[in-house]
């Protein structure tokens, strides 16, 4: 695999999108980006990752802000542009990753050995998976569940051109849901093992 490859990987709450993407990462003997991003932009800016945390992947909040000139005050819409801009680099290094969310299909949308991901699963599958992750009774669950989801799609939706979820979006859309996490996760190796080789 001396090309570069970038697969960047959606998710539903509860699919498992994260611990598919470690498992990925570990099979495909890359490195994987999701929260720890923001821990590196905080690094670069010298500030607090823990204060940057509460504004990422949220879709800022029309009352909590306001815009001059093209210029926006909201916390949410700057940790994004600085998301956006450290994934961008990252690509530009020619280094080759997993990442997880962040909006990173649309982010890097046009780049040559990008392959574009999006877990989903049967609406109870993930509510138990949440309920187990978690330690939460089954209405507990259901409402972390859908209240992540709203949250992901309005953010996602707001700072993408494609909609969250949409298959026409991403190469591949799969439920985790019939294979599990690690099924699903080598599942997915070998088609990105099998696009790779056929980009050779």
């Amino acid at each position: 695999m001396s090309k570069q490859f970038i697969v960047a990987i959606g998710r539903e709450f509860g699919s498992g999108g994260k611990h598919i993407g470690r498992a990925l990462a570990k099979k495909l003997k890359v490195n994987l980006y999701d929260r720890n991003i923001v821990e590196k932009v905080a690094a670069e800016m010298e500030v607090d990752a823990d204060h940057l945390k509460k504004y990422e992947e949220k879709k800022r909040r029309p009352l909590f802000h306001r815009s001059v000139a093209g210029h926006t005050t909201a916390l949410e819409d700057h940790v994004a542009e600085l998301q956006f801009g450290y994934i961008k680099r990252l690509a530009d290094s020619g280094e080759s990753f997993v990442i997880v969310g962040r909006c990173a299909e649309d982010v890097l949308r046009g780049r040559e050995g990008l392959i574009t991901i999006f877990i989903t699963g049967d609406r109870e599958y993930r509510i138990n998976r949440v309920m187990k992750q978690f330690s939460l009774s089954h209405a507990a669950a259901i409402e972390k569940m859908d209240r992540h989801d709203r949250t992901r799609k309005a953010y996602h939706n707001h700072y993408s051109s494609g909609k969250w979820g949409d298959a026409k979006n991403y190469d591949l859309v799969i439920s985790s849901s019939h294979l599990g996490t690690e099924g699903t996760a080598e599942f997915i190796a070998d088609y990105i093992e099998r696009r790779i080789k056929a980009a050779e």
